[in-house]
């Protein structure tokens, strides 16, 4: 039984969701317009139907200003006369859609009022505002001036206005005065015209709904059409009427009197007379106010206000319709249930078209095919979670047996991926291995080539340094013997005057009391410059050792300080070299590998410095083992970077500034010492190597310890 109405459950269900998302969609502010926006395209779609033969308006245009020659506002006498005129060309009920709020010179004033009396049918304006507040509600009633409002009746002429801009309702009967319109319309019914509107009739013609004498509710007007569809003559043509215009035009005609679109506004209005309709955009522009109160009056006559369904209709035509597309597409595909959704909301625009042009009902189209394409869309939603979970089944069979399948083989392939896998560890850790090996032993017969050059060069450069500066010493005691010799004969009287003259000559043209002491100076900077040499030569001795021999006890400051010398010129007024030596034993070690490690730090250090830095040396010593620390104050390295720096042709320099073995050479000579490297570095801040080896080449594998210290 649940089995067979499970479909029509199902499409139940449909129906109250896709109903319940349409409410909530509709409850929002712009989707709410976009109704309003369905009953505009209604009116378009309908047209304008025939003009009503009982109204007349007198447009306030800009012909007339041109034919009256007076500047807004006009005289009151001439809205007398134009009273008069109507009057007797047989108006039934004259209209003023202008606010006489305020008072002129008094023969003007006195001129309207009697004109007012002894019409007797003519309606006045007033004007209304409401100000609503959070903590209060004020009503504002602007009325014509107390003679006008004694003479004439009076309805208010405010017309509300829809979010968008546009007038689409009207209220007929407020809490303290009827409206324009509905005033007209009495004066209009009664069979006596000239009777005081406080006495006048509410019904007495057929065409006149009673409902419309119930509370103060809002009506949909049925407007007629876009500007100019009520028929409209100029101010200036009325008064002339005679002349003008076709004889028996006001004849038992309503004649509203109001400003046309170009009209200047009255100076009491803070807004122009003008106003958008459903018709605005295809007449390119809004509707004087005037119009749409003839709209009013004629909707009143005829009785044709647009109906609306009421709050619980309209919700049980949705729901309805709801539930009949659910119904349909509930045996359709998606491409079948698109195609019958549009065919059934293009039915139900018909059919809204066809009740709003016969019966003037309004039926919301906007809710109606949004209600339609929320159906569909849950019903896709459905389908496609019925797919969805018959999938998940189809593939929750298949992966079960597919389970079974893989167990069996993932036992046998478990074991034989282990043993690859160990192999693969083993054979990749043992390339590793080599390769390091095979660069650091390649580098280390390039250095072991360059430090037996330059030995060679050193003692090739001592050889003839040695005899230059040896040979100093002689020419700096045989220039002393001369000068002896020289300042002998200087002490000697020649007796012949030309030779003493002679010799004094020769003596200027010589320089003699020059060139004497120059030689001195000369000499003296001469041994300076071999005593240079000479102790570059043993630095480049020093730091070049072969270590053919094997390892050697030497004193780290030695090398130290050798290495500082030999990079004098590198950090030369670039670099401040800090020494904090502490009291060191001699270490076993090859002294010339040493050197290059500190080399290699002090080079990286210079180079780590933009400008000028400093850089600080550091020895200790404890127990069997000393350590040496090079701090410098440069750019620091990444912490991302730290775990790689000791690789091999790892290198943060640009390309060809070096090849990245500086440090991975380090990383080699202090394990083949059997010793420690660590390095910490803060990024801005600076980078600090720390060397540790043994007094002894005895003991355990060394280590190498990469971290960073960040705090």
């Amino acid at each position: 039984m649940v089995e067979k109405l499970w479909p029509f459950l199902k499409a139940v269900l449909i129906a109250a969701v896709a109903f319940v998302a349409m409410l909530v969609l509709t409850s929002l502010p712009p989707l709410s317009l976009l109704e309003l926006k369905g009953l505009d395209l209604l009116f378009l779609l309908r047209g304008s139907p025939p003009p009503p033969n009982e109204i007349v308006v007198v447009a306030i245009d800009e012909p007339s200003f041109a034919e009256i020659s007076k500047q807004w506002p006009w005289p009151r006498s001439v809205h007398a006369r134009l009273i008069e005129q109507l009057k007797k060309a047989g108006a039934r009920v004259i209209g003023f859609d202008v606010l006489f709020a305020e008072r002129s010179q008094a023969t003007e004033d006195n001129v309207l009022e009697r004109a007012l009396r002894e019409a007797g049918n003519v309606v006045l304006v007033s004007e209304r505002a409401v100000i609503d507040d959070p903590l209060f509600r004020h009503t504002i009633r602007v009325d014509p001036i107390e003679p006008f409002k004694e003479a004439a009746a009076v309805g208010i002429t405010t017309l509300p206005i829809d979010p968008d801009g546009t007038v689409r309702r009207a209220r007929l009967l407020f809490p303290d005065l009827p409206s324009f319109p509905f005033q007209l319309v009495r004066f209009f019914l009664t069979p006596r015209p000239s009777r005081q509107p406080e006495t006048l009739p509410l019904t007495g013609k057929p065409g006149l709904p009673p409902h419309l004498l119930q509370g103060f509710k809002e009506v949909l007007i049925n407007h007629l059409g876009p500007p100019r569809t009520v028929k409209t003559v100029s101010y200036y043509q009325a008064l002339e009427y005679e002349q003008l215009l076709p004889s028996g035009i006001f004849t038992d005609k309503v004649v509203l009197v109001g400003r046309s679109l170009q009209a200047a506004p009255e100076p009491q209005r803070t807004a122009p007379d003008v106003f958008y309709t459903p018709f605005s955009l295809a007449a390119d522009g809004p509707t004087p106010g005037v119009e749409i109160q003839a709209t009013i009056v004629s909707n009143i006559l005829d009785g044709r206000f647009i109906a609306e369904l009421t709050p619980a209709a309209q919700l049980g035509l949705l729901l309805v319709l709801a539930l009949a597309g659910s119904l349909i597409l509930l045996k359709l595909r998606p491409l079948s249930g698109l195609a019958a959704t549009l065919i059934l909301s293009g039915l139900f625009l018909v059919i809204a078209y066809a009740m709003f042009a016969r019966e003037g009902l309004w039926l919301p189209i906007f809710a109606g095919t949004v209600q339609l394409g929320l159906v569909y869309g849950v019903h896709l939603m459905a389908q496609a979670l019925s797919a969805e979970q018959e999938r998940r089944r189809i593939l929750e069979e298949a992966k079960r047996a597919l389970e079974e399948r893989v167990k069996e083989r993932t036992a046998e392939l478990n074991a034989a991926n282990q043993e690859l896998r160990d192999r693969h560890q083993e054979l990749e850790q043992t390339y590793q291995e080599l390769a390091r090996a095979q660069d650091q032993l390649i580098q280390s017969e390039k250095l072991a080539s360059l430090g037996l050059l330059v030995a060679g060069v050193a003692h090739e450069l001592n050889n003839p340094i040695s005899f230059i500066h040896g040979n100093l010493d002689f020419i700096g005691e045989y220039v002393q013997r001369l000068k002896g010799i020289i300042e002998a004969y200087e002490a000697i009287e020649l007796p012949n005057e030309p030779a003493r003259r002679q010799v004094e000559a020769l003596k200027k043209r010589s320089s003699l009391d020059v060139i004497l002491p120059t030689l001195d100076e000369l000499i003296g900077s001469c041994k300076q410059g071999t005593d240079r040499v000479k102790k570059i030569v043993m630095d480049l001795r020093t730091f070049s050792r072969t270590d053919d021999v094997g390892p050697i006890m030497v004193d780290l400051h030695e090398g130290i300080e050798t290495t500082l010398n030999l990079l004098s010129r590198e950090y030369k007024d670039q670099l401040a070299v800090h020494r904090d030596y502490g009291d060191l034993p001699k270490v076993e070690c090859y002294p010339g590998q040493l050197n290059q490690v500190f080399m290699n730090l002090l080079l990286n250090a210079s180079q780590a410095i933009s400008g000028k830095g400093d850089v600080w040396i550091k020895t200790t010593s404890q127990g069997q083992r000393v350590t040496v620390a090079i701090r410098d104050n440069g750019c620091g390295i990444p912490e991302r970077e730290l775990p790689k720096i000791f690789d091999p042709f790892f290198t943060t320099k640009k390309v060809g500034e070096g090849m990245g073995m500086g440090l991975s050479i380090v990383y080699g000579i202090i394990e083949k010492h059997r010793g420690k490297i660590r390095v910490t570095s803060q990024v801005s801040e600076g980078t600090e190597f720390t060397v540790e080896l043994p007094v002894r080449l005895l003991g355990g594998r060394g280590e190498t310890v990469r971290s960073s210290n960040r705090g």
